[in-house]
């Protein structure tokens, strides 16, 4: 935004000069036909009064009219280089010429100082006499005006940015820090009454909109946790009687399918309770906590092996062994055997990585799959997954401070990286 009101402050300021510039040429032509039509009879009266009076007494009258920028002279003046460029001499060569006639002959010659001189030939009788006339250097007085213009609009332009930085970008800016420092669901802004209108404006509607975020992730919420809950003393019982009253083959797969529900129960309160945020355990080091998580899925017959390099870094140990075991059940269940599971330390601070070696999913799908309720394929939910296995890896990883993609490495196994960053 500093950039966009720096650029159209700028063009305005310009335009707003090349304005100037055009203003101040058209109004120094007028100025310019003046001063040589002030020249054409000043020499045409130099002239005249040469004329009048005996050749024996030109010299001396020729004294008394040399005064300030004009000289009048018997011998010429030495011949400089012709002018062509601006103040355009050339047309009061021509205004000049028109007034005084064609028998008085007109040049420009340059001095020094980048002022100009008009030299005017005047024939008088058998004599000739010349008229001298100094200028003072226009381009120097338009290229001074123009100057203290440009510095005008420079520091009209410096007061403008820096007034719009103030009022406008800085508060927008600040608006954005505080949104972006917010963990997990975003949470309504102080409305400060010394903000502008447009900020109070832009602040009550996030609010509203974070209100009616909040009032719809409650009802959810509820919602989840009222069936999970609902659903876990009547699957209780049926386990029980499957194991009691069924026959072996019947009760085992009857076991098999309520453990999948169980499952299926469990992630729902395990997305509820992330999402409505609570504790994520006590901060332990995440070298130390995934050691632990790969032991136990080892002992649980899972096959997973584990490079984990030591990692101090301190992480809640609830979150991370949720976010570990969701993963490897998922690669277990889409990718296949061998799981492995990487741990090690970054510049940027620690990266887990899960792989395994089946076909993986696109970029689009990986996106897809990180929403609730997500099944990419429809054939695994007998299993008891229900798509909540990697929106809960995604809102833990959210909650840590962390950033998920997904990669294959140079042995084409397929792999969800989670990058954490240093501790603060």
């Amino acid at each position: 935004m500093v950039r966009r009101l720096t650029g159209g402050v700028a063009l305005i300021a310009l335009l707003s000069f090349a304005a100037q510039a055009v203003v101040i040429s058209l109004w120094l032509r007028p100025v310019a036909d003046d001063v040589a039509s002030l020249a054409a009879e000043q020499a045409d009266m130099a002239r005249a009064a040469l004329a009048a009076v005996p050749a024996a007494s030109r010299p001396a009258l020729a004294a008394q009219m040399s005064a300030g920028r004009v000289s009048v002279s018997a011998s010429e003046p030495p011949r400089g280089e012709s002018i062509t460029e601006l103040p355009a001499p050339r047309e009061y060569e021509l205004q000049t010429r028109e007034m005084v006639g064609p028998d008085i002959e007109v040049r420009f010659e340059p001095r020094p100082d980048n002022s100009f001189a008009a030299v005017f030939r005047l024939p008088v009788g058998r004599q000739v006499w010349w008229l001298t006339r100094e200028y003072s250097p226009a381009g120097r007085a338009i290229t001074g005006t123009l100057g203290v213009w440009l510095l005008l609009l420079a520091g009209a332009t410096v007061g403008a940015l820096l007034i719009s930085v103030r009022f406008i970008a800085r508060p927008i800016g600040r608006l954005a820090e505080q949104i972006g420092r917010q963990p997990g669901l975003l949470q309504p802004l102080p409305e400060r009454s010394d903000a502008s209108v447009e900020l109070q404006a832009l602040v009550r509607a996030f609010n509203e909109m974070t209100r009616q975020v909040s009032a719809a992730a409650q009802a959810r919420q509820q919602l989840l946790a009222g069936v999970s809950h609902d659903l876990r003393t009547p699957l209780a019982r049926l386990r029980l009687r499957a194991e009691t009253q069924c026959e072996p083959e019947v009760a085992d797969a009857l076991t098999a399918d309520l453990l999948s529900l169980e499952r299926i129960v469990d992630q729902f309160l395990a997305y509820v309770q992330g999402d409505s945020g609570p504790a994520l355990g006590l901060p332990e080091p995440l070298a130390e906590t995934v050691r632990d998580t790969l032991r136990r899925c080892v002992d649980a017959g899972q096959p997973v092996v584990g490079e984990i390099e030591p990692v101090p870094l301190p992480v809640p140990d609830l979150a991370v062994q949720r976010l570990l075991v969701n993963l490897v059940d998922n690669a277990l269940a889409y990718g296949g055997a061998p799981v492995e599971v990487t741990l090690r330390r970054t510049a940027q601070g620690a990266e887990l990585r899960v792989s395994d070696p089946g076909p993986g999913m696109s970029a689009d799908d990986f996106e897809r799959a990180q929403q609730p309720f997500v099944r990419l394929t429809r054939s695994r939910s007998e299993l008891g997954h229900c798509g909540l296995g990697l929106a809960i890896v995604a809102q833990i990883a959210r909650q840590l401070g962390g950033a998920l993609r997904a990669e294959r490495d140079d042995r084409g196994r397929f792999g969800i990286v989670l990058a954490l960053p240093p501790a603060r």
